[in-house]
């Protein structure tokens, strides 16, 4: 595989489907799919679309509220303001958009649709890897 330039486009980088999670589901539930699918952010999503996302920071968060995890649902925690860049812009615009809104996860869209999460580690790769250049 070709190295990716901070000036190439995001879309470049989205590789594995978008993990998901249901309003409903519980916290427990939620740190399980994180586990299991090796993510840092799940997105919100329920028959209608997008509902927001969930992130570890979100559930470090619960807990520090002392929450019960089988108890306490993703609606109730979930962050409903879904950042996204287009799968079109550059690799350094996403890095500029995630540190202004200081997030280390931002959704990647096609025409409005999430179609991958582009992480900070992601992005810092591709920056390093620059660098070093």
């Amino acid at each position: 595989m070709a190295s990716i330039l901070p000036t190439d486009r995001v879309e470049a980088l989205i590789g594995k489907p978008v993990a998901t999670i249901v309003p409903s589901a519980t916290l427990r539930d939620a740190v399980d799919a994180f586990a299991a699918d090796n993510v840092g952010l799940l997105v919100v999503v329920d028959p209608t679309g997008v509902q927001g996302v969930l992130s570890e920071r979100d559930i470090v968060n619960a807990i520090a509220d002392g929450v019960e995890l089988e108890l306490e649902r993703v609606r109730d925690v979930a962050t409903l303001d879904l950042l996204t860049i287009d799968e079109q812009s550059s690799v350094i615009e996403a890095a500029r958009a995630m540190a202004k809104a200081e997030i280390r996860h931002i959704a990647v869209a096609r025409k409005g649709v999430v179609t991958g999460i582009l992480s900070i580690r992601d992005v810092l790769a591709v920056l390093l890897e620059a660098h070093d250049a």
